[in-house]
This record gives structure tokens, sequence and C-alpha cells, in this order.
């Protein structure tokens, strides 16, 4: 394997070098085998924030809305990054919103009256907030990418169920009795654990439910709890994208993984892809391997890592990739005995955008090319809504340019290339992360 780093600067010249070396990576791959036979872009945690219009709402009252021209112009050049790579598909790994719908700490009351109780009366009121927000943020989130011509394929994020709170361990970030467990608000109410169902289901009506009702996937885990929430599509003759629900609602709380009856769909989906000779991408939430880059993240992973049924299925059956948000920076990793290629990247948009451009080649050869775009000045103000004023976002935001920052090649089950911050990650010696080199101006 070749590894080379010595593309990347923090200065924007470099950041120019470094987009022709990854462009001359990928025309050296297409003189060698022609054009790809699949294009993908995948974003995860995009936007990782509330972003719509409330004045669409019979209950507007005129106060802060969760979008203005500075968002929009801000979405419209990252999105047309995007764009300009003419993806076949664009894979969002969760973290859509933010979620919290079941709060409304200003009392706005926008989406209805909620509270946190978890008798009958409030849960009603709390679901038919949530499918009042879902139909603001969700729609204007698929609108985006319809009015692009971008092809969107999302998987379900923690903030797609009402956002993680601190627990006890990785599978108790939803408290099964009606109380937050940890921290200085132990013993409060807390119904996330309750509205997780529901919180679902509105995802569901908006992104795997076809127009005119029904499956809008027909290769889905039937008569599983993931049935609306997981999926797998092909794209052109060489790629097939899974994409897996890893939040299992089970009595004794929210279960992090992949599990039963979606576990066994997912083997037989990949073993059935593998046998077509396609590269797979299995798309979820959630990080398997550790160590990765992270930033204001609540640090939700598989907590069985390798040993985890999830990571022993994609071993086994020879899935290419897994592609994961969560943890708002990017990272490669692989298992040193083997496994798929682990890339987890996003970023949370207030702070910075980040994408991998994907290409599948006649011979299996995937190439991976890796911008980003971060914030270059930011109003000091919060004037973007959300139900919970703790989460509110800048009014302003103003994004610089797409820089390459890596490339991955794979070819026949090995990693050919890496460089830059698709190179191996080494934490003790790291200076790429976004911890330290996110510092926008004042607007």
């Amino acid at each position: 394997m070749i590894t080379r780093r010595t593309l990347l600067s923090s200065g924007t010249a470099t950041g120019t070098a470094a987009l022709l070396g990854g462009h001359a990576v990928a025309q050296e791959t297409e003189a060698r085998l022609g054009a790809p036979l699949a294009s993908f872009v995948s974003a995860p945690d995009l936007f990782n924030g509330d972003v719509g219009d409330l004045s669409t709402l019979s209950s507007w009252d005129g106060g802060p809305n969760s979008v203005n021209e500075s968002w929009q112009a801000a979405i419209e050049k990252c999105l047309s990054a995007l764009a300009q790579h003419r993806p076949d598909a664009v894979l969002v790994a969760g973290d859509l919103v933010e979620g919290r719908w079941n709060l409304d700490t200003q009392g706005r009351g926008l989406f209805g009256q909620v509270s946190q109780e978890s008798d009958e009366a409030s849960l009603a009121a709390c679901r038919q907030a949530i499918t009042t927000a879902g139909g603001v943020y969700y729609g204007h989130y698929r609108r985006l990418f319809h009015d692009r011509g971008l092809r969107l394929l999302p998987a379900l994020g923690d903030h797609e169920i009402l956002d993680d709170r601190r627990g006890v361990d990785m599978d108790d970030r939803w408290s099964p009795g009606g109380r937050i467990v940890v921290g200085g608000d132990t013993g409060a109410p807390d119904n996330r654990y309750h509205l997780v169902p529901h919180a679902k289901s509105t995802w569901a009506d908006h992104f795997t439910t076809a127009a005119a009702g029904g499956h809008l996937y027909g290769r889905r885990p039937r008569g599983t709890e993931a049935e609306r929430t997981a999926y797998a599509v092909d794209i052109g003759t060489k790629l097939t994208v899974v994409t897996v629900d890893v939040f299992s609602h089970t009595p004794l709380g929210v279960r992090i993984g992949v599990f039963d009856g979606q576990l066994e769909w997912l083997r037989r989906t990949i073993r059935t892809a593998k046998r077509q000779g396609r590269v797979v991408v299995v798309q979820g939430h959630v990080p398997i391997l550790q160590p990765y880059r992270s930033l204001r993240s609540g640090g939700l992973r598989v907590p069985q890592g390798r040993d985890s049924p999830l990571f022993k299925v994609l071993k086994a059956e020879g899935a290419d990739f897994w592609f994961c948000g969560e943890v708002h920076d990017t990272s490669v990793r692989r298992h040193p005995q083997g496994g798929p290629v682990q890339v987890c990247h996003g970023s949370i948009f207030r702070y910075a955008f980040n994408y991998v451009h994907g290409r599948v080649y006649s011979d299996g050869s995937t190439l991976l090319d890796y911008y980003e775009m971060t914030v270059e000045g930011v109003s000091p103000e919060r004037g973007i809504w959300s139900t919970d004023h703790t989460k509110a976002q800048p009014s302003r935001i103003l994004y610089g340019a797409p820089a390459h920052r890596g490339t991955l090649l794979t070819r026949q089950g090995r990693i050919r290339l890496q460089t830059d911050k698709l190179a191996p990650y080494a934490p003790s010696t790291d200076t790429l992360g976004y911890r330290d080199n996110l510092a926008p101006a004042p607007i």
C-alpha cells in the first residue's frame, strides 16, 4: 500500500494542488479502466440541525425562523459542490436534523404543546408535534435535493429519534423509565424512549414511503422493526448500497447495532450482491471500529466493535465499505484482520461541511476523493431557531470553496492508495482534525 500525505497543508494554494493530485489519480484510473460504472457522494450529518421555513405553518408567530438568506446561500454553495460531480446518488448516513421535537424551551408552540412526561396524553401531544416538525424540516430537506436533481439515499441517525442524551453506557441513551439517568438533571422527566417508534415512522413517511403509499424500496427487511428504515438499492451494474437502521427499540432501551431479522436480511443482501460481482457499500449512522477523529459528538458507536454481530456479518460476507457519520470529522480504518473499510466522516453544518465522491469501475476498483468546505465567517448572534434554544444556530454563515483533502483507492479487496485525511489515522501525532483547524472570522 502506498501512503501519500504531502499534498495537504492549511494553505489555499496547497489545497488546489491537492485537488489536482486527486484528479490525477482519477484520470490515471479511468485511463486504465474506462469511465466509472457508478458514482456516488456521501455526506453524513448534513445538516445536524433543523433547517426549514416555519412561516409555512398556520401557527407561525412571525418570530425567529429556521432558515434565512445567509443559510440558503451557504446551502446552495455546498449542494452545488455535490451536484458538480453528477453523482448517481447522495448518501446521508443520518442526522439530517436537530430533531429535539419533544421540546419547546421557549414556549412558542409552533408544533403544538409538548412536555416530557410519559402519560398517554403527553405522548400523544408529542407525537403530533413530531409529525408537524417532520413535515417542515424533512419536507424542506427533500426539496433541497429534488430541486437539484440529486437522488437522496438517507439513513436514520440519533437526531431522527430525538437525539441521544448521556447514559450509563452506549445502550442506555434513551431511558425506558421515563427519567434522565445521568448528569445534573438526573430524575427529570424524559419521554424520548416512548416516542422512538413514532419518530422513526415520521422519518419513513418522508424518505422510504412511495408517493402513492406503500414502500418505496422493494429490497428491505420485511416483517422486522427496520422494514421502513432499512433498504438496499443497486446503482448501475457494479454497485450495491445497503442502508441499515442501527437503533433497535427494545423493552430495555435503544440498543445500538444491527440484530435479528434485519441482520439476517443484511447477510443475504450482501451475499447476493457479492455473488453478482458487485462492490457493496453499507451505510449506518455510527462507527464500529476505533479510533476515529471527532468533534462535538455524543460519541455513539457500536459497543462491541469488531466483536459485534454487525461487524462479523460485514466481514464474513465481504462488504467492501462501512460508511458512517456521528463523529463530525473524518477518518478511515480497516481492521488488521480484514473486514470492510470504515469511512467515518461528516460534520455539523454550522462548523464545516465535507463529502466523499466515490466511483466504482468495471473491475471493482473503487476510488474515493474527499473534500472539505469550511465556514470562513460566522455571526456571534444565534438567530436560526430550534425547539431547544441551546441548539440555536448562527444567523449568518459564510462558506469557502471545496478543497481536496484525500484520496483512497481499493482494488480486489485491498487498499492500494491512501492520502492525507483518508490515510491511516494516528491519534498521538494527528494534526489534520477539525478540532485544531476551525477558526471562522466573525461577520
